[in-house]
């Protein structure tokens, strides 16, 4: 009996994962944030770095015209 008398609980550390990491990010300075490294410029995804609006477009058109030939030799579609 004397054993479960000493057991205390703490709810000030028992805060779920996500609330300790807010209070953490509030404690932080803004001033001092790191500046971006070369890992971060380069996974970076600009509009140079995607195809050809023009490519898209068709790649789409043919994958749509592919699915549609599926589905009817499947029985999907009953023309």
């Amino acid at each position: 009996m004397q054993f479960q008398e000493n057991q205390t609980t703490k709810t000030e550390n028992n805060l779920p994962l996500a609330e300790k990491e807010l209070d953490e990010m509030k404690t932080t300075e803004i001033g001092k944030s790191e500046p971006i490294t070369q890992v971060q410029k380069d996974s970076i995804i600009t509009a140079e770095d995607l195809p050809d609006p023009r490519f898209i477009g068709f790649a789409l058109v043919i994958l749509t015209a592919f699915l549609f030939v599926a589905a009817i030799y499947y029985g999907i579609i009953n023309p």
